[in-house]
């Protein structure tokens, strides 16, 4: 079996086997497990761990810094699994104890008076699903835009535990039928979330992202700029006993110079200028276990 083949049955197994502890366990026990299986993969897998020090590199300048962080970054994403699998089960008290604090929770509810919708931007740094959760939990009406997974089994799981929340999922399968979804959806003056730092189909708009160009995706953008709805960064983040901070900011403003082309690179612009300044904040918690930099390198 070819070896990312066998990494993948592996993850697969890992996360329902993760889901089936979850069920009669506390969750202080499993993040007090997680801890140690973070350390061990840390310890163990030495590709992953060299990929994520190369990225950190570019964020801190203290190497020895960088080396812990590579290995909280570990333990933070064991802890992220252990709540992604139970996400299906949460319920509204939930929130109170997982969340220390919510913080600009009211730029979501002054963009959703205007009538437009609201983009929830946010990319792999935290807790994002858990993002999605907390909000269909205090009453929004939220959707997911999400590429395909690599597996069928593990698409299928993740819309599973989506949809356990009654989180709507809009699949980038074909990007115009995918966009029109999103549209309508805004058009309804519903949420939709979408992460904004991974270019995955190489039609992207070059940024200068941690000092070095970069492709990031233009769909943010792009959904902004059609519908008028704003575009609110938000990120929910671990903090002190395992509890949330969720953090959203004043929408990105949109540059409207009658220039459609220079007002989206503009914006994707700004869009990883937020992204950098919230991982440099928390770069234990960006959770990019590839070559970020060679991969989305603009040549």
């Amino acid at each position: 079996m070819p070896k990312k083949r066998l990494l993948f049955h592996l993850g697969f197994f890992y996360l329902n086997l993760i889901g089936f502890f979850a069920r009669f366990l506390p969750r202080r026990f499993l993040m007090a497990m997680a801890v140690l299986i973070g350390n061990f993969y840390w310890a163990v897998i030495r590709r992953d761990r060299e990929m994520v020090r190369r990225n950190l590199d570019r964020v801190l300048s203290d190497p020895q810094e960088t080396t812990e962080a590579v290995r909280r970054t570990f333990i933070h994403y064991a802890k992220y699994l252990v709540d992604y699998t139970r996400m299906d089960r949460l319920r509204e008290d939930d929130f109170y104890g997982l969340v220390h604090e919510f913080s600009g929770q009211e730029y979501i509810d002054q963009a959703l008076a205007q009538g437009k919708g609201a983009l929830i931007l946010t990319g792999h740094l935290g807790n994002w699903e858990m993002g999605g959760v907390f909000l269909t939990l205090l009453g929004y009406s939220l959707n997911i835009i999400t590429a395909p997974d690599l597996g069928p089994r593990l698409h299928a799981y993740r819309v599973r535990m989506r949809q356990g929340q009654k989180i709507k999922v809009i699949t980038m399968k074909d990007a115009l039928a995918s966009s029109i979804d999103a549209l309508r959806a805004l058009k309804a003056n519903e949420l939709v979330a979408l992460l904004g730092d991974r270019e995955l189909f190489g039609r992207g708009i070059p940024v200068t992202f941690f000092g070095q160009k970069v492709f990031f995706p233009g769909g943010p953008a792009l959904l902004a700029y059609l519908s008028g709805a704003a575009l609110i960064p938000t990120f929910v983040l671990m903090g002190p006993k395992n509890k949330y901070r969720c953090l959203a900011t004043m929408p990105i403003p949109l540059q409207g110079t009658g220039d459609r082309d220079r007002d989206l690179a503009e914006q994707t612009q700004r869009i990883a200028k937020v992204m950098e300044e919230f991982i440099r904040s928390n770069p234990d918690q960006w959770f990019t276990f590839y070559d970020f930099f060679g991969r989305h390198s603009v040549k």
